[in-house]
C-alpha cells in the first residue's frame, strides 16, 4: 500500500465510520449496518482455482496464489452473517471489477471449503468414513453473502469500468450477446466527486469534504476555517493531513488540546507562515533580478566596445544569461536608456 491506501486503511478500519460508509453508500444513511456488531475479519485467501496456484512438475511443492483483502469486516444477523469489505483504491485500475469479482469468489470458496472441513470432522468424530461426496454441497448449506465497496480517493477522475461488462469487447456483430451476458457490477464510491454527505453520521464526513478539496487550496482554507473543524479528532486531522500532503500542519502543538485538533487554529498559523515565506521569496526574486540585470549589462558594455551589432549582441545575452529573446530586448532598452 501506498502513503494515501495506509491512511485511508487506517481511518476505515474504525467499525463506527465502516458502517457509516456503507449506511451512506448503500442505505442512504438508514443504519442498517451497526458499529457494535461488526467484527474484524480480516484474514488472507486463497484463490484455489488460479492458474498459479501449483505446479504439476513431480516433486514440486504446491505454490498458492493468494490476496490479503484491505478491510474485511462481518456482521452477524440472527444464525448468519454479512460479509462486509472495502478496497481501497489511490490510482484508476482498469480491471477493478474483476478484481471485486475474484475477491468475492475467493470469501465464497473459503465459506464453501469451511462447510466441507466442518463436515469431514463431525464424520470422523462419529467414525464415519468421508467419500468424494463429501466435497459436495448439500441442498441446506448456504453461504453468507458478500458485499463490497471500492473506495476510490485518487485526485484523477473515475474513467474505469464500473461493471465487468465495461471490460467486454463485444464487436460489431455481437448481436444479442451483450443482453445474454452475466454481469458482475461493482460498488464504486468516488471520494473526490460531489456527494450529499448529510447521509454521513461520523467524522467521515468531515474527511469526504476535506477530500472533494484536495486540489483546490483557497477552498480548503475556507473549509478548515469553519467551527466544524475547530474540534476534530487526532485521527480525523492526521488523515486529512496526510491525504492533502500537508502533513506539516501536525506539527504545530498547540493545535491540540484535551484530545481533539483545531484546525481552523493551524489555518491561522499556515497564514501567517505564507505571508512570510512570500515576503522572503519576494526579497529572494528581487535579488535575483538585481544580479541579473548586472550581468545584462556587463555583457551589453562589453559587446558594445568590441562593435558587436545589436543582433550578435542579444544572442549573447540569450545565451549567456539563459533568457527569451523579449527579455535580452528589454535590458538593451534599458542599457540605452542609461546611456542617453
Amino acid at each position: 500500500m501506498g502513503k494515501y491506501d495506509d491512511a485511508m486503511y487506517r481511518y476505515l478500519s474504525d467499525n463506527e465510520r465502516f458502517a457509516d460508509l456503507f449506511n451512506a453508500v448503500l442505505f442512504d444513511g438508514r443504519p442498517v449496518v451497526r458499529g457494535e456488531l461488526l467484527e474484524d475479519a480480516s484474514e488472507r485467501c486463497v484463490d484455489v482455482f488460479s492458474d498459479a496456484v501449483f505446479q504439476a512438475k513431480a516433486g514440486e511443492q504446491l505454490r498458492y496464489e493468494g490476496s490479503v483483502r484491505d478491510i474485511r469486516k462481518r456482521m452477524r444477523t440472527g444464525e448468519s452473517f454479512i460479509i462486509t469489505a472495502v478496497e481501497n483504491q489511490n490510482a484508476i485500475d482498469y480491471a477493478m471489477p474483476w478484481r471485486i469479482m475474484r475477491y468475492d469468489q475467493m470469501e465464497y470458496g473459503r465459506q464453501i471449503r469451511d462447510i466441507i472441513s466442518r463436515r469431514r470432522a463431525a464424520m470422523e468424530m462419529q467414525g464415519r468414513s468421508a467419500g468424494n461426496w463429501i466435497k459436495r454441497l448439500r441442498q441446506e448449506d448456504k453461504l453468507s453473502p458478500v458485499y463490497t465497496i471500492c473506495f476510490y480517493h485518487g485526485t484523477e477522475p473515475w474513467n474505469g469500468p464500473r461493471s465487468l461488462k465495461d471490460m467486454m469487447r463485444f464487436g460489431k456483430d455481437a448481436d444479442g450477446w451483450q443482453d445474454l451476458f452475466h454481469d458482475y457490477g461493482m460498488t464504486l464510491f468516488c471520494a473526490g466527486e460531489k456527494h450529499d454527505l448529510t447521509c454521513f453520521g461520523t467524522d467521515l464526513k468531515l474527511l469526504l469534504a476535506v477530500l472533494q478539496l484536495r486540489q483546490d487550496k483557497d477552498g480548503l482554507i475556507r473549509l478548515w476555517s469553519g467551527e466544524a473543524f475547530s474540534h476534530l479528532t487526532p485521527e480525523t486531522a492526521e488523515t486529512m493531513a496526510v491525504m492533502t500532503d500537508s502533513v506539516d500542519i501536525l506539527k504545530k502543538t498547540d493545535i491540540f488540546t484535551k484530545g481533539e485538533c483545531n484546525m481552523c487554529l493551524a489555518v491561522e498559523e499556515m497564514r501567517r507562515d505564507w505571508k512570510e515565506e512570500g515576503r522572503a521569496e519576494g526579497k529572494a526574486e528581487g535579488m535575483a533580478e538585481g544580479k541579473a540585470e548586472g550581468k545584462a549589462e556587463g555583457i551589453i558594455e562589453m559587446g558594445m566596445e568590441y562593435g558587436l551589432s545589436e543582433d550578435a549582441i542579444l544572442e549573447k545575452l540569450q545565451n549567456k544569461l539563459s533568457i527569451p529573446l523579449q527579455t535580452a530586448m528589454e535590458y538593451l532598452r534599458m542599457s540605452r536608456k542609461k546611456t542617453i
